[in-house]
């Protein structure tokens, strides 16, 4: 399945090929009895992200009661598979307090910590419920693609460019207020954001492929310094908490000291990624995109002649 568009032939049917593709993907790997369902789980969960945030650049095509109701159903879709996904959150963010307290005289006991994570795995995200998770999200997912199926899109760059332009501006500004607060939620918001900027941009790098593609990677880190941060704050959240396996944990506040670094860290480098990525106004980043689009037209055109 190609997940970029070919910018100088028509972008509707391409379009609506990679969002019924996902959704396809997405069933395929939950329904597969080969392999690791964790890894199946967490590839799904990925074609998921992408089809919500495709379903973003399309939104003032498709009309607002189509994004939605494909959306929540994507996203409940998903949710239903986070169980997953946190216990392995939960287990990077260990690793990264683990990395922190390497060089130190006093330790606290990482080993503590990963065994209260482990019994977070044996009540949420067992194979079994798993499974049965899997099932409940295939047929959650079947209308989504008969819909998908029978889309129109539009081939002119125009409307694709206008729902760019507008997913950098949201990108920005939520990349902003979580910087400037710090709040979890805002944090949060901003990785979201970041996210559904990063994979619409990615769809259309043929653009300027040298210098798109070298953005995309720029994104991606964005992205992980972001989930890293929304990973520790989980983590936290659990030792707070102190309930299930986190009950009774010893050497808590030294777990919390290094999450709290850590997190300020994390947001540092992500004020600094952000500064170098979001330095246009979103007219003046349509107005780059147009002009891209009619240089690779005109490429083409020279090459008929």
């Amino acid at each position: 399945m190609s997940s970029r568009i070919s910018v100088t032939e028509p972008v509707g049917p391409q379009m609506g090929g990679i969002m019924v593709g996902l959704l396809d993907q997405a069933v395929k790997r939950l329904t597969s009895s080969t392999g690791n369902i964790h890894e199946a789980v967490h590839d799904a969960r990925k074609n998921l992200k992408a089809f919500r945030s495709y379903l973003r650049l399309l939104r003032a095509i498709i009309g607002d009661d189509s994004f939605r109701r494909l959306n929540i159903q994507a996203r409940d879709a998903a949710r239903i598979l986070s169980g997953a996904r946190d216990t392995v959150a939960l287990h990077d963010a260990i690793g990264h307090v683990e990395k922190y307290y390497r060089k130190s005289a006093q330790r606290p006991d990482i080993g503590a910590l990963r065994r209260a994570a482990d019994v977070e795995i044996r009540d949420t995200a067992s194979e079994a419920s798993i499974r049965t998770a899997t099932r409940k999200v295939t047929a959650m997912l079947k209308p989504c693609r008969d819909e998908v199926r029978a889309w129109t899109l539009p081939d002119n760059p125009a409307p694709y460019v206008k729902g760019l332009a507008k997913t950098y501006g949201t990108a920005a500004k939520a990349l902003g207020k979580g910087l400037a607060t710090r709040l979890p939620d805002d944090m949060h918001e901003a990785r979201k954001r970041i996210i559904h900027w990063r994979y619409q941009l990615d769809l259309f790098t043929g653009l300027w492929p040298r210098r798109l593609k070298a953005e995309v990677r720029e994104l991606q880190d964005l992205r992980e310094d972001l989930g890293q941060h929304n990973d520790l704050v989980l983590l936290e959240t659990r030792i707070v908490a102190a309930e299930g396996g986190f009950a009774g944990l010893q050497d808590s506040e030294m777990y919390l000291d290094a999450i709290t670094v850590l997190r300020a860290d994390r947001a540092r480098t992500a004020g600094f990624r952000g500064s170098l990525l979001f330095d246009e106004t979103p007219a003046a980043r349509a107005a780059e995109l147009d002009r891209w689009w009619q240089a690779a037209f005109d490429r083409k055109a020279g090459k008929k002649r």
